[in-house]
């Protein structure tokens, strides 16, 4: 069972559909278009944390599944629910007590520094004076980040990260933030762009073994500069992928992850930015690059031998169409200097995954188009109305 699956949850449905796994997709409102995955079982309900009860009354109707997500929002719920599960429900948050440290950044790079991994310089700050205090101590630019994401989206969008190049500048988002009830991190900013960021994209077994280990490679992202990628390719990302074992084993962590990292691009070296405890957005790169990553994730959570790793195809690429438009309507109007149209056409040669844009299976982006259109429409009939 896929909970809240996004594009990585997606990526994952459809390939265990195709290798003949009985699938079902428990989506809410935000992440509706996933339940609509061809093969798949799917149900939508109303988005965390609001529909709790309904969320708990669904999961306490299944027996004997492996239970993955795709969202922080679905894997917080699993680490609060673990208890109340029933006792044949199979799940990734219920085999270490790690994964809520590792959602908040503040505890994940403490538990970096005790591993030994690098970070950049970081400070938290929870209250306007701890704010009065970073802005004098900052080393500017430097980045304004949320302890958790899931939690700094509904003030600041799609900005996940937020530059400030000087004092002026890092007081005035921080209050904004603050105002916001959120807790928020000072980092120093890491030079490089977009191309310096990679993720490794790894499943830890109990044993303490990797059935599934790959880099991702970032080519863009959106926003650019500090956004999710929109195109990406597997990668050795041996750096990464060795900081990636370090962090988790010194956690003791079990279960899927991404941990994000940055390249100086002065020094090349690798500094830790983040750690996403749930099904990395590109997973799918694994599947599309002959790893059976997918499959192997699966097996791993239900108690199935899994094998060797088989060879990966490196430069092998995954595209997310929706990101990719809103970033090439940025470079058009001018806001975004990332790549023109011919650069961006050119890179598309060697995708192999499409994201939700499958032609195997439509039903998601239909759904998805679908709910735009009727959100715009509603947009502007509201518009209508308050004219009149």
């Amino acid at each position: 069972m896929l909970l809240t699956p996004f594009n990585g949850g997606l990526a994952v449905a459809r390939h265990l559909v195709r290798a003949g796994v009985d699938v079902t997709v428990l989506a809410g409102g935000s992440d509706s278009f996933t339940a609509h995955t061809r093969g798949a079982r799917g149900r939508v309900l109303h988005d965390l944390p609001g529909g709790r009860e309904e969320w708990r009354a669904a999961l306490g109707e299944l027996d004997g599944v492996a239970l993955m997500t795709g969202g922080d929002v679905g894997s917080a719920f699993l680490v609060e629910e673990r208890d109340s599960l029933p006792p044949s429900t199979h799940t990734f948050e219920s085999q270490d007590d790690v994964h809520a440290a590792l959602m908040g950044k503040r505890q994940a790079y403490d538990i970096a520094v005790e591993a030994g991994v690098r970070i950049p310089w970081t400070s938290a700050v929870s209250t306007l004076a701890e704010l009065d205090r970073v802005v004098e101590e900052a080393r500017y630019p430097c980045v304004l980040k949320p302890d958790f994401s899931h939690l700094w989206r509904a003030v600041f969008g799609d900005d996940r990260v937020l530059l400030a190049n000087n004092r002026d500048e890092l007081a005035k988002l921080g209050r904004a933030a603050l105002e916001g009830g959120l807790d928020l991190l000072v980092s120093e900013y890491v030079p490089g762009d977009d191309t310096a960021m990679e993720e490794a994209i790894v499943v830890r077994a109990r044993d303490g073994s990797y059935p599934v280990e790959f880099g991702c490679h970032k080519l863009r992202q959106y926003p650019s500069g500090f956004g999710a990628a929109s195109l990406c390719e597997v990668t050795p990302a041996e750096e990464s992928l060795d900081l990636a074992r370090r962090l988790l084993d010194h956690a003791g962590f079990v279960g899927v992850a991404g941990i994000e990292t940055k390249r100086h691009a002065e020094t090349g070296e690798y500094y830790f930015i983040e750690a996403n405890v749930r099904i990395p957005t590109q997973f799918g790169l694994g599947n599309a690059a002959g790893g059976d990553s997918a499959w192997r994730m699966y097996a791993s959570l239900a108690g199935i031998d899994v094998g060797p790793h088989p060879p990966l195809e490196y430069g092998v690429r995954l595209l997310f169409p929706e990101l990719e438009m809103r970033g090439a309507w940025r470079s058009v109007r001018g806001k975004d200097e990332s790549a023109g149209p011919i650069e961006r056409l050119r890179s598309y040669r060697k995708v192999h995954d499409w994201g939700i844009a499958d032609l195997r299976d439509p039903g998601p982006a239909l759904s998805l188009a679908a709910g735009l259109v009727r959100r715009r429409t509603r947009k502007r009939a509201q518009r209508v109305l308050h004219r009149g």
